[in-house]
């Protein structure tokens, strides 16, 4: 998030981001130690909105999936 300082820039230049590392950020809550939590919204102004794989089509889901953030598992659990 920013706003943010680049040194050297002018209104109107374009600048280009590299992601070269990322990680889960672990919860700050002992009872879920290790954990680390996201979502994904299914909805009218997202874009899985009609990619959803049951009936009633379409419709506004929001699905919590937990992370690992130790780095042990390296898959998502709804």
């Amino acid at each position: 998030t920013g706003p943010i300082h680049v040194c050297g820039a002018e209104p109107g230049d374009v600048l280009e981001v590299q992601i070269l590392d990322i990680w889960p950020r672990p919860s700050a809550n002992p009872a879920f130690a290790g954990k680390s939590f996201g979502s994904n919204a299914a909805a009218s102004w997202g874009f899985h909105y009609k990619d959803l794989l049951t009936e009633p089509k379409p419709r506004e889901v929001v699905t919590i999936y937990e992370v690992d953030a130790t780095g042990e598992r390296n898959w998502a659990r709804a």
